[in-house]
């Protein structure tokens, strides 16, 4: 499975400038002056225990929850500008989330092909050739017409994924697309993902992975509480962490039986 996404310098790709970002439910607060930097053709990976606002800064990025303070730029969009246009801006965002938010009763083209005729008003022609070379680059052409409520988890969150690249994105956040899975198909979804970082996709990824995202991330960001405990190369965060909160998670999370 490979894909065929635009590299890095040109302009399919969008990088996304975070500052000070704030987010509240209530009394909680969640996040706690953000602050990241996502260039165009970079992959980041977001770690840390359930809880500590990752899935928030996705969804305040693409604007699926709204800031209390702080600034989100992503490619030539200011997000948080209460002006700005957030259906052309998420056009450029592709979301994949833990479950897989598919239609059940609608088939696995069908789902790749209802936002292109609706939101890019794509003929179905078109919008059917491209969901289909989707689908075949994520290894699911075979399986175009069967109900997505029988497809197996791995293959409902590879159809998300082609769903999403149908829109022809700039950007790709994934949060923990691979937690609702089984064991056994979590390699072919993070193999997908491993090819769009190849090919230059900027991507924000919240994951447990972490050998995915010592591989795969160019940064890692660990965070706590809501706030960026520490960040760099993943050989440095995931090998060597400096800070006595990455290195409890990390002890955690690599050898959960304390051996």
């Amino acid at each position: 499975m490979s894909t065929e996404q635009p590299s890095e310098g040109q302009p399919g790709v969008a990088g996304v400038i975070i500052e000070g970002l704030y987010k509240s439910f209530g009394d909680n607060e969640v996040l706690k002056g953000i602050d990241i930097t996502v260039n165009p053709g970079e992959v980041v990976c977001l770690i840390g225990a359930s809880g500590s606002g990752k899935s928030t800064l996705l969804r305040c990025v693409n604007r699926l929850e709204d800031p209390n303070a702080g600034r989100i730029v992503v490619g030539d969009f200011e997000a948080t500008d209460p002006d700005v246009n957030l259906d052309a801006m998420r056009r450029q965002i592709g979301m994949v989330f833990q479950q897989f938010n598919l239609f059940p009763h609608l088939s696995a083209l069908e789902n790749c092909t209802i936002t292109p005729r609706r939101v890019l008003k794509r003929s179905r022609e078109e919008a059917e050739a491209e969901a289909l070379h989707q689908l075949e680059l994520v290894g699911l052409k075979h399986l175009a017409e069967r109900r997505s409520a029988q497809l197996s988890g791995g293959q409902q969150q590879r159809v998300a994924i082609a769903r999403a690249l149908t829109m022809k994105p700039k950007l790709m956040l994934f949060d923990e697309p691979t937690s609702a899975l089984d064991p056994e198909t979590v390699g072919d979804v993070l193999a997908i993902m491993r090819d769009l970082a190849q090919a230059g996709m900027t991507m924000i990824v919240v994951t447990h992975e972490m050998g995915f995202a010592r591989e795969v991330a160019d940064r890692v960001v660990f965070m706590d509480q809501g706030v960026v405990v520490e960040e760099g190369a993943a050989e440095q965060v995931i090998g060597a962490p400096s800070q006595p909160r990455t290195q409890d998670f990390l002890r955690r999370v690599l050898n959960p039986l304390g051996e």
